[in-house]
């Protein structure tokens, strides 16, 4: 163990600064899963649209879902039931992780100003330490 008090300051700054590289990734993915998300709430507001526009022309029009390889028959009013679910857990999905980016992005910044802190005290104490150093040389 270190009895050097710098080296254990320095250390500690170490440390805030690994977690704080920590969170930078972990919101560089959420971002990425955000961009996810917000892609397939257009893709789904697309088809949803397109739904509409195949309810307003003909109320008899022949929707197909593809499952796997296969298209199967799917009646309009289920397919718009199925998109209406899916933009609504897209959005939902989208809130939480836009809280969560929030919540890191907050923790970021908090060990932002603890690291500027901690320096700025190794900086105060470095000073001090030398002008120690040159009354003792002086005396």
């Amino acid at each position: 163990m270190t009895t050097n008090i710098g080296a254990q300051a320095a250390d500690a700054v170490n440390e805030k600064l690994v977690e704080r590289q920590k969170l930078e990734q972990e919101m560089y993915a959420h971002h990425q899963d955000l961009q996810t998300l917000i892609s397939q709430r257009n893709e789904n507001e697309m088809v949803k649209e397109e739904l509409e526009i195949c309810e307003k022309e003909s109320s008899d029009a022949t929707i197909y879902k593809q499952v796997g390889p296969v298209l199967l028959k799917n009646d309009l009013s289920d397919a718009t039931d199925t998109i209406e679910k899916r933009l609504e857990f897209i959005s939902g999905e989208i809130k939480k992780t836009e809280g969560l980016i929030s919540k890191k992005e907050g923790r970021y910044e908090e060990l932002g100003k603890a690291i500027q802190e901690m320096q700025n005290a190794m900086q105060k104490a470095a000073v001090e330490a030398a002008k120690a150093a040159a009354q003792q040389a002086a005396s």
